[in-house]
């Protein structure tokens, strides 16, 4: 009886791993799903050459930002259902309005904060697709990547858009998703509202203060299928 008892238990420990190593293959298998429709998008920026850092939700709506003197050049791609590339443009930012103005301000702030975000000391080299010592997620799929102008990843992950700790500054990740969100909205394909990023950053903001990042250009205009 005590022999039948541990071979049922021992099944279904193997059963138990054989899901659990099933899951983590899938998540390994979206997760280059991810960097292959990433590198497509910053195929389009080649003829750049300087570092680029690139956030996606969905694998559809990218937010792109290349490493340039004296300002950043930043960028909305999205792709269609078929991943091809629907829609390409440069971020501008519009002043017209008060509320225009303020909200530019508070984009300048959160980049202020996450400086210096090329500063390759400052990102992971490991392709991080999830986290053990998660507290918080939520949201839709997102991706991350900053890649130097060798081609080289760092700060590589793909988790739930909110998550917490982040594996990058939250000030970082505050201002891409928020203006990832903008210019989705200008197409209306809203990705998070305004209110719930800043709900998220209350939740997530005072323990990724505690844990502080440890680790972590030419001019040129990108080609457009």
């Amino acid at each position: 009886m005590k022999a039948a008892y541990s071979i049922i238990l021992m099944l279904c420990f193997s059963l138990v791993c054989k899901a659990q190593e099933d899951r983590g293959n899938i998540a390994d298998s979206m997760a280059m799903v991810s960097r292959t429709k990433a590198d497509k998008v910053l195929q389009h920026f080649d003829t750049i050459i300087a570092p680029k850092l690139l956030y996606s939700l969905d694998n559809k709506d990218f937010y792109v930002i290349i490493k340039s003197n004296p300002c950043y050049q930043e960028y909305y791609v999205a792709l269609d259902s078929l991943g091809r590339i629907d829609k390409m443009r440069p971020v501008k930012a519009e002043t017209k309005t008060r509320k225009q103005r303020k909200q530019q301000e508070q984009y300048r702030q959160l980049l202020s904060e996450a400086e210096p975000i090329f500063d390759l000391s400052k990102y992971h080299t490991d392709f991080i697709t999830k986290m053990p010592d998660t507290k918080y997620t939520s949201g839709r799929y997102s991706y991350f990547v900053l890649k130097d102008i060798d081609g080289k990843r760092y700060g590589e992950y793909r988790l739930s858009a909110v998550t917490s700790p982040l594996p990058i500054n939250a000030s970082l990740w505050a201002y891409l998703i928020r203006q990832l969100s903008d210019e989705a909205y200008k197409d209306n394909k809203p990705t998070i509202s305004r209110q719930g990023t800043a709900q998220v950053m209350l939740q997530i903001g005072s323990c990724q203060n505690k844990k502080n990042n440890k680790r972590g250009t030419q001019n040129a205009k990108p080609s457009q299928q």
